[in-house]
């Protein structure tokens, strides 16, 4: 009898959830609001009272159950040419809950403004383009907003899927610049404003003024809030807009999956000769303005050819207004300008392929706030036959602290790697290495055909752990010169090879200048960690003098300085060489210890020179 009632009931509840599924409101766009979508009649009024009537029914009892708006197959034309100062919304769905907006697919259902939409400033009295005196400028007079298509305000479980929104910036009449940089004036795809449980789905926002689009939640009352603002964008085009493809002021909670965020800035305006573009013209920019942004991750999206950078997250001030950010599998491409530019705190990098210079880094009070990169490739590869940005894969001048590479590559076609300067330590901080730059089992190659631009790679402050390697990749053609400087940052501190792990310098023709010296192995945390430095062939190390106290090549109780044949170590004037551990110079390999140089050995520790190893300086 008993199994008979657990039947009974589950019985029960399936047939309860197909009759609500069945009792779902339907309304269609056509049937029941009048619009055509034919691609001639503007349809806009129906939007707006389909907008209406769910906005109405929100406010009822019967606005908690589920509701469809369908839109068919069609080309629905809105907009106005008239100059609005406020702009014109398309659908303004305000507290509306439980609702799907349904289109057949984004490439059969399309949401088109017309041509000739007014967009910037404009002389009030002869409505024609203005171009204010001031960089400054916010005369609401003078704007011609062109409005949202489909804002979402205070919903909450609503899915907008299978549509594209085209607004059709190439044939719009643009102004001037309004606000502070370029024209800071709606004329977006979709608004998304303290609303949770949005799913936007298989949509394709192209060609809008500003924002494919914009995210601004003031939900979270702090960084940990427990509750989720639940964003889901899912297979979205957001391609050839002018400020964003996706502006994140505010969210906590949001996954974009496959989701293309490219060409920001690249629409020409025929009447301008120019772009229509909005700093920060990225691809995505997260920027919380009087809230957060948390727990946001994408996965497999790409940030490829936009004005401004792939992703920007800056920080303004001491500010912390960001945690939990992670981008995954995903693909950012700089070609006019930085791949990425990030500040803020809490961004993790995983498994991302990173084209064209990445700038700066979160200047972090700790690990946790750091900027961090997992199993990601870092290369200057050249897009349809335009050179990626910038003249190194990695950009951070005194910008960053703790910031980490773990099983990363680096890979160098045109340019140097790496311009890397650990920042000063924070106010009250003393020197530490603890806010190095960490590098663990990562390789850099060096895959020239020509000689890079630039003048070396410069590495100041930092750690390596694991396997690490310079090396020379499979299409290497060029014989030239490469030089790394390592050391010299703001904390008058020595590069460190950490026990257990090993650097390999096996790259042709490459000099490698240590300032501030180098720890190799100090202080293993176990006996059975070693630590190793190998300097191949065709390659030198030179410990350098400095104004600072005398610098130190420390080789550890359980380390190896390896000198290969044809390799060339230097320890130069006024700076100490102390062997715990193993220095061992090969046949045909260089030592050099100018008669200035303190040698001191520790232990068991102790130098060996083979038969045939040459002491002195290596010709050239």
């Amino acid at each position: 009898m008993r199994s008979k009632s657990k039947w009974a009931l589950l019985l029960g509840w399936l047939l309860l959830g197909q009759l609500a599924a069945a009792q779902a409101l339907r309304k269609d766009l056509r049937k029941d609001f009048g619009a055509v979508g034919d691609g001639k009649t503007n349809d806009q009024a129906a939007f707006q009272k389909a907008a209406a009537f769910f906005n109405q029914r929100a406010q009822t009892p019967a606005g908690a159950g589920p509701a469809v708006l369908v839109i068919p197959r069609g080309v629905y034309l809105v907009g106005q040419p008239a100059v609005n100062p406020e702009g014109d919304d398309v659908l303004k769905l305000v507290g509306c809950r439980n609702l799907t907006v349904q289109g057949a697919d984004s490439a059969s259902t399309e949401i088109r403004y017309v041509a000739g939409v007014r967009y910037g400033s404009f002389n009030p009295a002869t409505h024609q383009p203005f171009e204010a005196p001031t960089a400054f400028f916010t005369d609401r007079a003078y704007a011609a907003t062109v409005g949202v298509c489909i804002t979402l305000q205070k919903c909450e479980n609503v899915t907008v899927a299978g549509l594209a929104i085209n607004g059709n910036s190439a044939q719009a009449v643009v102004g001037g610049h309004w606000g502070d940089v370029g024209i800071q004036l709606n004329y977006d795809g979709i608004f998304v404003g303290d609303s949770r449980r949005i799913t936007l789905r298989g949509l394709a926002l192209h060609h809008l003024g500003r924002d494919g689009i914009q995210v601004l939640n003031h939900l979270a009352k702090s960084l940990n809030d427990p509750q989720r603002d639940d964003i889901v964008l899912e297979n979205l085009t957001c391609r050839y807009n002018g400020r964003q493809g996706l502006s994140i002021t505010g969210a906590n909670g949001l996954r974009a999956t496959n989701c293309d965020f490219s060409h920001t800035g690249r629409v020409i305006i025929p009447a301008l000769g120019k772009a229509l573009f909005s700093n920060p013209g990225a691809g995505v920019d997260i920027e919380p303005e009087g809230g957060f942004a948390t727990n946001l991750r994408f996965d497999n999206c790409r940030f490829v050819d936009n004005a401004g950078q792939g992703i920007v997250s800056d920080r303004p001030g001491d500010a912390h207004t960001t945690q939990h950010i992670e981008v995954r599998n995903s693909l950012i491409w700089g070609l006019t300008n930085w791949s990425a530019w990030v500040t803020q705190p809490g961004f993790l990098f995983t498994d991302c392929r990173i084209y064209g210079a990445f700038v700066h880094g979160c200047r972090a009070a700790n690990a946790a706030e750091a900027t961090r990169f997992v199993r990601c490739t870092f290369e200057d590869r050249p897009y349809h036959g335009q050179t990626a940005y910038g003249q190194f894969l990695l950009h951070s001048d005194g910008a960053a602290r703790y910031m980490s590479f773990t099983d990363c590559r680096f890979v160098g076609t045109h340019n140097y790697l790496m311009w890397a300067i650990v920042s000063k330590p924070l106010a009250g901080d003393v020197p530490d290495s603890a806010s190095f730059f960490h590098l663990r089992r990562c390789t850099f190659l060096y895959d020239y055909a020509q000689p890079t631009q630039g003048s070396s790679n410069n590495l100041q402050g930092a750690v390596f752990m694991g396997a690490n390697v310079f090396r020379d990749g499979p299409h290497r053609s060029s014989g030239h010169h490469t030089a790394t400087v390592l050391g010299n940052g703001a904390p008058a501190t020595p590069t460190i090879i950490r026990a257990p792990g090993s650097l390999q310098l096996l790259a042709a023709n490459c000099s490698y200048d240590l300032i501030n010296g180098l720890d190799l192995g100090r202080a293993p945390a176990r006996a059975r960690d070693s630590a190793s430095l190998v300097i191949g062939a065709a390659n030198s190390l030179t410990l350098h003098q400095t104004y600072r106290p005398r610098p130190e090549l420390y080789v550890g109780p359980t380390a190896r300085l390896v000198v290969k044949k044809g390799g060339s170590l230097v320890v130069e004037a006024n700076t100490r060489l102390t062997l715990a551990g193993q220095l061992v110079v090969e046949d045909g390999a260089y030592f050099y210890l100018d008669p200035g140089a303190t040698l001191t050995t520790v232990g068991r520790g102790g130098m060996r020179l083979a038969a045939k190893a040459i002491k002195g300086r290596r010709p050239g």
